[in-house]
C-alpha cells in the first residue's frame, strides 16, 4: 500500500512538473511526454536492466526493455483509450514515430545477428541523441500545446 501511494504521488509530481515546464518554457506537451516524462517513468526498467546485465542475465535485461515498450503501447495505451477516448494531432507525433520506427528496425537487425556489442549500444545512444536534438531543436515547428 505504501509503494502504491509513492507511485501515485510520484506520478502526480511528474505530471505537475511537466505541465510547469510546458507553460514556463513553451515546449509542446508531446515533446515533454516523449522525453522527460518517458525518461522518468522508465527509470525502474533502466535500473532493472542494468542490474540484470551486470549480473550476466542479458536475456532478462533485453526482455525487460522490449516487454516494457510492448506493454506500454498495447496494455497501458489501450486502457487509457478505453477510459477516455482522445483526439490526436498526428503531425505532432511524426518525428517520434519516424525515429521509433528507425530504432526498432535497427534493434530487429541487431537481434538477428544474435550478438549485440558496445558498437550497437553507441549507435542506439546516438540515435536517441538525434531524437532529442530533433525534438527540442525543432519544437517550434510543432503545434502549440493546449
Amino acid at each position: 500500500m505504501v509503494g502504491a501511494s509513492i507511485v501515485i504521488a510520484a506520478a502526480f509530481f511528474i505530471v505537475e512538473s511537466s505541465s510547469f515546464i510546458d507553460l514556463g518554457v513553451g515546449i509542446p506537451r508531446v515533446v515533454i511526454g516523449a522525453t522527460i516524462v518517458a525518461f522518468g517513468t522508465s527509470i525502474p526498467e533502466f535500473a532493472t536492466s542494468v542490474s540484470s546485465a551486470r549480473e550476466g542475465h542479458f536475456d532478462l535485461a533485453l526482455g525487460n526493455i522490449v516487454g516494457s515498450g510492448f506493454v506500454n503501447i498495447t496494455l497501458i495505451l489501450g486502457v487509457a483509450l478505453v477510459a477516455s477516448p482522445l483526439t490526436v494531432n498526428i503531425s505532432a507525433f511524426t518525428n517520434l514515430a519516424l525515429v521509433s520506427l528507425i530504432i526498432n528496425l535497427f534493434l530487429w537487425y541487431f537481434l538477428g545477428s544474435e550478438r549485440i556489442s558496445w558498437r550497437e549500444g553507441v549507435l542506439l545512444l546516438s540515435l536517441h541523441a538525434v531524437f532529442l536534438v530533433i525534438s527540442f531543436g525543432g519544437s517550434s515547428s510543432l503545434p502549440p500545446s493546449g
